[in-house]
């Protein structure tokens, strides 16, 4: 029996960027260009790696809302990375003295390990916050005015669905009396529209004259997102949290993968996150009465500190940061290895990106195995301009 292909066999014509509120099976499903075509090629390539009835599950995964779509994209990676390492590789095992069944068991010369993988959701109510936004965002970004582009300069939320449709038939006629020529660039036209709790404010941006008569994408600047602290090691705590001890006391090492979507290239949050967030002391002035201070690693890491290490079932954290479906290759991949684990993991790379280990010190660095080389890719690919 043939099994069905993740995304639909059709003609594509349509070259737009991803729209607002558009899932990312929507956007590849639909999204023209060979580009877009080596992409949908690889997905179905490693999901075919997977054997019955996984497959099934994948597919409906990637086919569904995005957080789902992220999880199964993310196991992917990783079972395809270790058949790439030369893994045998166990879906849904099972494991002694737990009903639980971990993602994968991967075997090989060096020995077996367990893996588990996970991506950080966000709460019920942020879900449906986003989602309210979102849905407003894609009726504004089809006003579909040829001379002007929108700011969103501010967007307050109701409990309730936004009036998209009202917004934007308001803003068609707001714009139809503006003369793109005359708008002073320094300080653009404003319109405000409430409903309710509602409340909408945007700027009407003139499109270049080489590109009016274009009903493309309205929206130009998202401006009304305010800047804000994200606890990213916090993220991570939780999430290793949650997959701990799930499985009990397992016969060999245990990997906790966990997908992430961070701005942070100095790792810093993840070592904070493991190793224990940096304090400052003040010491006691000094001969010439300044004070001194000096930063010190608190004992509230996950992996706990050289006095007392905690959570020695976990052999390794794998943090796998900005994993991207259109081009996989670029995930920045680093395994944390768990200082005094109770199963060691084999001493050779098993997966791409780098390794931080404790050397008795600190946390030293080094090179695991190359990710194209892993999954088997040239250094061309992708191939092409993805709007071409």
């Amino acid at each position: 029996m043939t099994r069905p292909a993740i995304y639909d066999d059709r003609d594509r014509t349509d070259y737009d960027p991803q729209r607002n509120g558009e899932s990312t099976f929507d956007f590849f499903n639909r999204v023209a260009g060979p580009y877009w075509e080596q992409t949908r090629e690889l997905q179905q390539a490693w999901a075919d790696n997977v054997g019955e009835p996984n497959y099934a599950d994948v597919r409906a995964a990637l086919r569904s809302g995005d957080a789902q779509a992220r999880s199964a994209f993310l196991e992917l990676f990783l079972h395809q990375s270790l058949l790439g390492a030369g893994y045998r590789v166990l879906i849904h095992p099972e494991v002694p003295r737990s009903s639980h069944r971990p993602d994968f068991l991967a075997q090989g010369d060096a020995g077996a390990f367990y893996v588990e993988a996970i991506v950080p959701g966000t709460s019920m109510a942020q879900q449906a916050r986003a989602s309210r936004e979102a849905d407003l965002l894609a009726a504004l970004d089809q006003v579909g005015d040829p001379n002007f582009l929108l700011v969103t300069v501010d967007i307050q939320q109701s409990l309730h669905s936004a009036p998209g449709a009202d917004f934007r038939q308001q803003i068609r006629n707001w714009l139809a009396t503006l003369d793109p020529d005359q708008v002073d660039i320094a300080d653009l036209p404003t319109l405000t529209l409430i409903r309710g709790d509602w409340s909408v404010t945007i700027e009407a941006m003139p499109r270049r004259a080489s590109s009016r008569g274009q009903r493309t994408r309205s929206i130009g600047i998202y401006a009304h997102r305010e800047a804000e602290f994200i606890d990213d090691g916090q993220k991570l705590r939780t999430a290793l949290k949650s997959k701990a001890s799930r499985y009990g006391d397992l016969d060999a090492p245990f990997v906790i993968a966990v997908g992430m979507y961070t701005f942070d290239e100095d790792d810093e949050d993840v070592h904070n996150a493991l190793y224990g967030s940096t304090a400052w002391v003040i010491d006691e002035p000094g001969p010439d009465g300044r004070l001194a201070t000096r930063g010190i690693r608190k004992h509230d890491g996950y992996f706990g500190s050289p006095a007392g290490w905690r959570n020695r079932r976990v052999s390794g954290v794998l943090v796998v940061d900005q994993l991207s479906f259109h081009d996989p290759t670029r995930a920045r991949v680093t395994l944390w290895l768990h200082p005094d684990p109770l199963h060691p993991l084999p001493p050779e790379s098993l997966f791409p990106g780098t390794v931080r280990a404790w050397d008795g010190e600190t946390v030293a660095k080094r090179a695991g195995q190359d990710v194209r080389t892993l999954l088997g890719l040239p250094e061309s690919w992708p191939e092409g301009d993805p709007w071409k």
